[in-house]
């Protein structure tokens, strides 16, 4: 990476996150919770042991599953990134480190949710729009990307494709009548 980067962080991002990892505790408890009550119920003969064993790998599967594909979502949000030439490095909230060079990059995709940069690898940063100054980090990001001849997409779409007049359709009065 280069000596050279600007830094835009967000703690109340990474609060964020770790709340909603704390909640994912809370589900894997709840699940111990649940398999103790069945396993109960079993034992004292109020529920089939093949219907609890059911219920119970259900559970766990179910469980598992849904934490695994939550875990990969929060770990793709990062509350620190910095930007530079080469590439941007983001911290999420477990102040791991994820790097992605402008050359390995797909694209970088403005979307509700915020700021995507997607690796050719399949690796993505999510910078979420909470950041105070998300408006200059989102023009610098775009900047970068544009230098490097990275695809800059807008809700999926590559930005050249948009119509302007359906994002904005207050710009439709302003617009110069077409010859005939």
């Amino acid at each position: 990476m280069s000596h050279w980067y600007e830094v835009f962080d967000n703690e109340e991002v990474q609060w964020q996150a770790r709340r909603q990892a704390t909640h994912l505790t809370a589900l894997a408890a709840g699940s111990v919770v649940a398999t103790l009550v069945l396993a109960a119920l079993a034992l004292g003969h109020v529920l089939a042991l093949p219907l609890a064993g059911v219920a119970v790998a259900v559970l766990w599967t179910g469980t598992v599953l849904w934490m695994a594909r939550r875990q990969r979502a929060l770990r793709r949000i990062v509350w620190c990134i910095k930007l530079s030439e080469d590439g941007a490095v983001g911290y999420d909230y477990t102040r791991s480190k994820h790097t992605l060079r402008w050359t390995g990059m797909a694209r970088l995709e403005l979307a509700r949710r915020g700021l995507l940069l997607v690796g050719d690898d399949g690796a993505t940063l999510e910078v979420p729009h909470l950041f105070p100054d998300f408006h200059f980090l989102s023009h610098r990001a775009v900047h970068y990307a544009e230098r490097h001849d990275v695809p800059v997409y807008i809700d999926g779409q590559p930005w050249q494709m948009l119509d302007v007049y359906a994002l904005f359709p207050f710009l439709a009065d302003d617009a110069p009548e077409a010859p005939a």
